[in-house]
């Protein structure tokens, strides 16, 4: 099948990029012994997540139980959720996970680890699960290492997010990120929780680090042993102006068509919030929804839900009937909004994939 058979808005994922996308980062993590523990928020589907482990990711990272329970029943058995899970139904659920693949959580609070070890007990016949605990939440989660070393488990993991310290640096470039965030270079002393840990008797064999915006710099950070980048399957508007990526290193875009250019120097597109997603640019003058793909004298400044808007130059040929593609702004959101996208290789359709953890939230 022909792209141009599809329907209109949909995502498209270019085969030869996405391939190339995923064996750089695997070389790189095996070139530097990092392992690689990918965040599957971007793509949220199960036939890439297999893909990533098949390039020698030890495991995946997914962020909603949800998440974690779609993966496992694809067949991924070695996952990590990197938030603090609460409540009842969710620990239960994070117990059951446990009786058939290797289910780690991170926490930086007594109560969720008293919660999950609660389920534990009541629902694992081995009572154990991997622990994790958040470095970057400071105090509260090294007070935490002493308690926590008297519910059972196995070892601490130090999960940290260099690269988006805080909202001022987002999107920023590597020299800018890297005079910013300079405590994860060894200016932020990691002494203590270590000091704790070994008091304790708890291993930690495992550092953990992220994002893509830093992924490749990885081995510049103390300790890091493990990372955890997410957008860098597909790449974004956002990491091409965080200088951590370039057009050509896109996989994901969206096919729209015009729909009107009744307007002089506007065209209408059938791509709104709804479909791409409304999140800003994080660099620069923080405008714009998105890149037109083979089109940068186009500018996408304004979506409605159902509809995007084209700034488009007077001398410009544009009709009603023709075919953009734009790299959107933030491709996380954007996949989550769709049932399925298409795989591509060049402009014939090879597969089409299930977006299987589409809005699992909780």
């Amino acid at each position: 099948m022909h792209i141009n058979d599809l329907e209109t808005p949909v995502v498209l994922i270019d085969q030869e990029i996405l391939d190339r996308n995923l064996r750089r980062m695997a070389e790189y993590c095996a070139s530097h012994q990092i392992a690689l523990r990918p965040h599957t928020k971007t793509h949220k589907i199960p036939e890439i997540a297999r893909l990533q482990v098949k390039y020698g990711s030890t495991g995946i990272t997914v962020a909603k139980v949800s998440e974690a329970e779609v993966m496992a029943s694809a067949g991924l058995s070695d996952i990590v959720v990197v938030y603090p899970v609460w409540g009842e139904s969710k620990w239960r659920r994070l117990a059951e996970l446990a009786r058939r693949i290797r289910i780690a959580v991170t926490m930086d609070s007594l109560s969720v680890a008293e919660g999950i070890s609660r389920a534990a007990k009541r629902q694992v016949s081995k009572s154990e699960f991997d622990w994790n605990s958040i470095l970057a939440c400071g105090g509260a989660a090294f007070l935490l290492i002493p308690r926590r070393s008297r519910l059972p488990g196995k070892s601490w993991t130090f999960p940290t997010f260099a690269g988006k310290a805080s909202p001022s640096i987002q999107g920023t470039s590597w020299e800018t990120r890297q005079h910013a965030s300079g405590y994860a270079f060894g200016k932020l002393p990691l002494r203590l929780p270590f000091e704790l840990l070994d008091s304790a008797g708890i291993p930690y064999p495992v550092v953990s680090g992220g994002n893509t915006p830093t992924a490749f710099q990885s081995h510049l950070f103390h300790g890091v042993n493990e990372i955890r980048p997410g957008t860098y399957v597909f790449n974004d508007r956002n990491t091409v102006d965080a200088e951590s990526a370039s057009y050509a290193d896109c996989a994901a875009t969206v096919l729209t068509t015009v729909v009107s250019t009744s307007v002089p120097n506007r065209a209408m597109i059938d791509a709104g919030s709804k479909t791409l997603a409304a999140d800003r640019l994080e660099s620069g003058a923080r405008q714009h929804f998105g890149y037109v793909l083979d089109h940068p004298e186009f500018t996408l400044d304004g979506l409605s839900e159902e509809h995007g808007h084209l700034s488009i130059p007077g001398n410009s040929s544009i009709r009603v009937g023709n075919r953009l593609r734009i790299i959107p702004n933030h491709i996380c959101p954007c996949i989550n909004l769709h049932d399925s996208v298409y795989l591509v290789s060049g402009d014939q359709v090879v597969e089409r994939w299930k977006v299987a953890a589409r809005g699992m939230v909780i």
